[in-house]
């Protein structure tokens, strides 16, 4: 006789989380194992919350990196002028994010005991290939923006939105942004300036 635990339904899986499992299985059935291994630890917690802290601990550095357009009232992106703080911040983003990725390639006890080198073979073969497999392209895209400063200063101005003490007027979403989601979305999101989500020619302060 079945338990009751075994007839209560099973937890739903997340549009997000179905991709990411297909992903995983299209890697494995070409043979990637690097990139499976890497696919399945990049989208954990404990590997997203490293950079969701590092998110918060910097986001004060952001105030004030938003404009209001006099003709529409609407709220965007600054993109003319940015602070060698927040450019310094980036080269510190990127260095948490490639240690933590080459770590658990090469060191990490579950992880596949390879070289970064071998990864990125991989990676460029999955970017070669003819996709047919939407979570795999999703990684892919993710992993080429964790390297993109647009990205990192789109996701930077909305944690300064959510600090608590900063007055400024908000029309950005209330929610903290997960990596996965910051690493793919582009100012271009924000800015009806620059629809490419380029960094415009910002210059220092």
């Amino acid at each position: 006789m079945a338990s009751k635990e075994d007839d209560s339904p099973a937890p739903a899986i997340s549009p997000h989380q179905r991709k990411i499992n297909k992903a995983i299985e299209f890697c494995r059935e070409r043979e990637w194992h690097i990139l499976e291994s890497a696919l399945k630890h990049c989208w954990t917690n404990n590997f997203l919350g490293v950079f969701r802290q590092f998110f918060k601990d910097h986001a004060a550095h952001f105030r004030g990196m938003k404009r209001k357009d006099p003709l529409t009232g609407e709220w965007s992106l600054d993109t003319g002028t940015h602070s060698h703080q927040q450019h310094e911040d980036f080269e510190e983003y990127l260095k948490l994010y490639e240690s933590q990725l080459a770590d658990y390639i090469e060191n990490h006890p579950d992880g596949p005991g390879a070289t970064v080198t071998e990864f990125y073979r991989e990676l460029k073969a999955a970017q070669e290939c003819d996709f047919a497999d939407e979570g795999t392209q999703m990684f892919i895209d993710c992993l080429v923006a964790s390297a993109d400063y647009d990205s990192f200063y789109s996701v930077m101005v909305r944690e300064a939105d959510m600090l608590p003490d900063d007055e400024s007027e908000s029309k950005f979403d209330d929610r903290r942004p997960d990596i996965a989601e910051a690493k793919s979305e582009s100012k271009a999101d924000y800015d009806d300036d620059n629809p490419k989500g380029g960094r415009g020619g910002g210059s220092y302060k």
